[in-house]
């Protein structure tokens, strides 16, 4: 074998060894010593079945139900906010836990799924605690968190969902350093990826509380725009604020007011009121959830 030869091969096996290297904090992290590449995980089609479906997804489990159309105006709000700007990539946080914030985006991506011009990508990034899988009552054995611990490849953990257009990145099994993978090179290539490759997808993310961890404060240098959920009655107006105050670098796209009691909305239109852009969408639920 020539020089040449030798030098190219060599280049070629470097190049392979970047793509599948995790870079953290100036650390080269080896995803493969000591973790083997798994076997796909799963079909790439979990047709979703509305039995199974958690009841909070009404925008699935109760489609003509006051809660979904606040959902459906949501969509078109963000839809008007983001069209022309090409802000596709959206986070969804809160800023504790319970607030409902992965009910929130799920609802969200499915009425975004079934517009017509767009296709959606919702992924669970929360790794500490993925809950997306569970409320679509679907199997996920590994996901992200297996993707950017370089032991599987994307198209293995994709899942059609069968609901419009909509595509799940699931979470995976969670990991034991889920805020050095989310701040990882392989994720900054994957969210660049994921929001360039096709000119109609919307990337929802669905975050850990930014109160909570560091993980969502690395994701949120990644996204376009970030919609914070809060619980009325419930969210204090300190704990808003010290979360807005980690985000104070982001676009903060609006406030989804969640959880709206019946006596804070008599004075108000039936289910809904919003102040959009750093403003603030009601949605009426009983959902007190993630």
């Amino acid at each position: 074998m020539s020089k040449v030869a030798e030098a190219l091969e060599l280049a070629e096996r470097l190049r392979k060894l970047a793509r599948t290297s995790l870079v953290s904090a100036g650390n080269v992290l080896k995803p493969a010593e000591g973790m083997p590449r798994l076997p796909k995980c799963q079909s790439a089609e979990a047709i979703i079945n509305p039995t199974a479906v958690d009841r909070h997804i009404v925008c699935i489990t109760d489609r003509d139900s006051p809660g979904a159309e606040q959902y459906r105006k949501l969509r078109a709000q963000l839809l008007l906010l983001t069209r022309q700007t090409r802000q596709n990539s959206l986070m969804v946080t809160s800023a504790d836990v319970g607030e409902g914030k992965s009910v929130t985006a799920i609802n969200l991506a499915i009425a975004l799924a079934r517009e017509i011009d767009y296709t959606v990508l919702l992924v669970d990034a929360d790794l500490r605690k993925p809950s997306i899988h569970n409320y679509l009552g679907i199997r996920a054995d590994c996901g992200l968190s297996e993707y950017l611990e370089g032991r599987v490849e994307l198209s293995d953990v994709l899942i059609k969902t069968g609901i419009g257009k909509l595509v799940l990145l699931p979470a995976g099994t969670p990991p034991p350093n889920p805020a050095e993978l989310l701040s990882s090179y392989r994720m900054k290539e994957l969210a660049q990826e994921m929001k360039h490759r096709y000119g109609d997808r919307y990337i929802i993310y669905d975050s850990a509380p930014i109160l909570a961890c560091s993980d969502t404060i690395s994701l949120s240098s990644l996204v376009d725009g970030i919609l914070l959920v809060i619980q009325a009655a419930r969210t204090s107006e300190k704990t808003v604020k010290e979360a807005l105050a980690l985000l104070h670098s982001t676009t903060i796209l609006g406030v989804v007011y969640n959880n709206v009691p019946d006596f804070m909305s008599n004075n108000l239109y039936p289910y809904e009121y919003y102040r959009y852009r750093q403003g603030v969408e009601s949605v009426k639920s009983d959902n007190d959830n993630k």
